[in-house]
């Protein structure tokens, strides 16, 4: 019993390492059976590597490498247990390589195992020869090698562990997860470096349970929490939220929770789980829905627009058909006028409607682009003026018109826009006011560094509900009441919003009921440059005989109605149907002007220009090309400038813009002559 207390003491003694304990259960050996070498060795295939021995004069050093087959230890591991002799030279291993070579006489051995594998051996072995071992010297060297199994696994199952948990580190820091424990019995918290992190404390910070729940977000986040704790711990319920929690610096994140409890019985002892940021996701997920709820938006847009638009359009082409169809057998010079009139009144209308929808659908494709020029303010309203005067004539309502702005004040800006606001404007008003009055009053606005352009439209109308304010500017939003329903796309309004913000000023509105609407607007105003003007010729007065003039359209009516149009200004023109018609056309006869519509079949307007100036048939300085198309925006007319063309005339084209061209190139004839 002796030993047996001795190794008790050895392995128990907490102040020696693995290192030391080894050691000393070596020396212990040696006295135990009175031999001279001790070894701990690993067997690595077919070579036995020391790792731990005493010798007499300690020359044998760790990590000294020999065959296994020239060891005792190759019959040790054999026989699967612990083997010994006592004087070798007498035995059946006489001839063997380890006597041979090192004359041991003596030897105890037993094999290290972890689990169910070898790992290695312990033994002890001398030259001199040795009493027999007895069994407490078997009791011991199979302790010994047990011992060291037990301790080696121990320590691999450590190294494993502290492996795994810098794995799991390392995943937790590139998922962005992190771990978290509460021991209900202690009341104690647990959190990992990643949870730590995420919260944004220092890695010595030690949570308590009370303060761990304050780092959500007070409302909804954290009363989420508190309930799933509670029914973790009373009924056992697993949770997983996305949740808000507001971190140490006072960031708030999206993260995504988990736990779950565990019982002793009846009894909660511990709730543990997973700890992730989702921000990122979560922000990610929010702007998909938004996008989502965008396109849904516009679909439901484009449903609303597809219906109305067609139900406003059949109005005006009613009135034009209609028209049309009963000009035929109509004899009446007078009767005939009315409805030429009304017809062209409708063709406005549809006009109208058209730019309405091209806008709506350029401001939600993000498309709409302002194209600022220099011009006369003023000028804007006095045509606009001029235009509705007539329309107020035969109605009870009157047209009042307060414009104090300059003669002389230049802007830079989009007079189009301008016009098309205000205008809008007006037609509204004129539309909801069945007596009374409306109202545009004009003003420029200077401050030290910059102006603006206030316009007020107000009328005596029928005025808008509480509620319908609340959406006036949505689109297809329009007010009827079972007395008066007025037509419209019930786009007019959300366009001019837009366009006013979009050149950055404001719009407000102020109505009531039964007494009417004012609308304030306010908008920058760059000042602009002095231009020469040019005076306007009447149409009757323009003579464009002289011109020699070649119309190129690949359509059979638009060629019709350019060539009844010109003939007005005295001019009989040449047609040809497409670019490469028209390259023909020019080679065989010179043009002094070319109307040249863009999009053609075979060869468009824009590449049969840049032949005709690249290959010198219509030198720009002798033929003048001007672009006719039903496209309007700035890079139409871009790729028209690009291309050689000299001016733009957009569809459908009103006989006052066709003079213009003539006359330009008239100017460009006489210049060229």
């Amino acid at each position: 019993m002796n030993f047996l207390r001795r190794f008790h003491d050895i392995v128990s003694n907490q102040t020696l390492d693995f290192e030391d304990k080894i050691y000393n259960l070596l020396n212990f050996g040696l006295d135990v059976f009175n031999l001279e070498v001790g070894i701990v060795s690993k067997i690595d295939e077919s070579s036995y590597v020391v790792l731990h021995a005493i010798t007499p004069d300690n020359a044998l050093l760790s990590g000294t490498v020999f065959d296994l087959q020239g060891t005792y230890c190759v019959h040790t591991l054999k026989a699967g247990s612990a083997l010994a002799f006592h004087k070798a030279s007498q035995s059946a291993i006489a001839n063997h390589p380890c006597y041979i070579n090192f004359q041991l006489e003596s030897y105890i051995g037993a094999p290290i195992k972890i689990g169910d594998e070898i790992f290695g051996t312990v033994n002890f072995s001398s030259a001199k020869d040795s009493l027999a071992f007895n069994d407490d010297a078997y009791d011991y060297i199979e302790l010994f090698a047990q011992w060291l199994g037990s301790e080696l696994a121990r320590s691999q199952t450590k190294e494993q562990l502290i492996k795994n948990s810098n794995t799991l580190l390392k995943l937790e820091s590139v998922a962005n997860i992190g771990t978290w424990e509460v021991d209900l019995i202690e009341n104690k918290i647990y959190w990992s470096e990643q949870t730590k992190r995420i919260h944004q404390v220092s890695s010595d910070y030690q949570p308590v349970i009370e303060d761990a729940l304050e780092f959500y977000k007070e409302g909804t986040s954290r009363e989420s929490i508190s309930q799933a704790v509670k029914n973790a711990t009373e009924k056992g319920d697993k949770w997983h939220l996305d949740l808000q929690i507001v971190t140490a610096k006072n960031q708030t994140l999206w993260i995504s929770t988990f736990g779950e409890a565990e019982f002793d019985g009846d009894r909660c002892i511990r709730l543990f789980g997973t700890f992730q940021d989702v921000t990122e996701s979560i922000l990610l997920r929010e702007e998909l829905k938004q996008k989502q709820a965008q396109a849904e938006r516009l679909l439901e847009d484009r449903s609303m627009l597809l219906a109305k638009i067609s139900h406003e359009l059949r109005t005006p082409l009613n009135g034009i058909t209609g028209m049309l169809t009963t000009l035929i057998d109509e004899h009446s010079e007078e009767v005939r006028a009315e409805k030429i009139k009304v017809a062209l009144r409708s063709a406005d209308i549809l006009l109208n409607i058209i730019n309405e929808v091209l806008d709506f659908s350029k401001i939600n494709h993000g498309e709409l682009k302002l194209e600022p020029t220099d011009f006369l303010l003023k000028t804007i309203f006095t045509d606009l003026t001029s235009l509705y005067t007539p329309l107020f004539k035969n109605t009870h309502v009157a047209l009042k018109v307060e414009n104090t702005i300059d003669d002389s004040f230049w802007a830079f800006s989009d007079n189009t826009r301008l016009s098309q606001i205000t205008s809008n404007l007006l037609s509204n008003a004129l539309k909801f006011t069945e007596s009374g009055s409306v109202l545009l009053k004009t003003s420029i606005e200077h401050a030290k560094k910059s102006q603006s352009l206030n316009i007020e439209v107000a009328d005596t109308g029928r005025g808008m509900s509480k509620g319908f304010l609340e959406s006036l500017f949505s689109p297809f939003s329009q007010e009827v009441d079972a007395k008066n329903s007025k037509g419209g796309t019930g786009l007019g309004l959300a366009i001019v919003k837009e366009l006013v913000e979009y050149m950055g000023g404001t719009i407000c509105v102020k109505s009531t009921p039964n007494e009417g609407t004012t609308f304030l607007l306010n908008i920058p105003i760059e000042l602009g440059k002095e231009q020469k003007q040019d005076s306007l010729i009447a149409a009757q007065d323009t003579d464009g005989s002289e011109l020699s003039v070649l119309v190129v359209d690949d359509n059979d009516i638009n060629r019709l109605v350019l060539h009844a149009s010109l003939s007005k200004l005295n001019i009989k023109a040449d047609s040809a149907v497409d670019g490469q018609d028209a390259i023909l056309k020019c080679k065989q006869k010179h043009y002094d002007l070319i109307f040249m519509d863009c999009i053609m079949p075979i060869l468009d307007g824009f590449e049969a220009t840049k032949q005709l100036r690249a290959d010198n048939i219509c030198p720009k300085h002798e033929t003048y090309i001007v672009a006719i198309t039903a496209n309007t925006s700035s890079q139409d007319k871009l790729a028209c400038q690009q291309a050689g063309m000299d001016m733009f005339i957009s569809k459908p084209f009103k006989l006052p813009t066709l003079e213009k061209a003539v006359i330009n190139a008239l100017e460009h004839n006489e210049k060229v002559s």
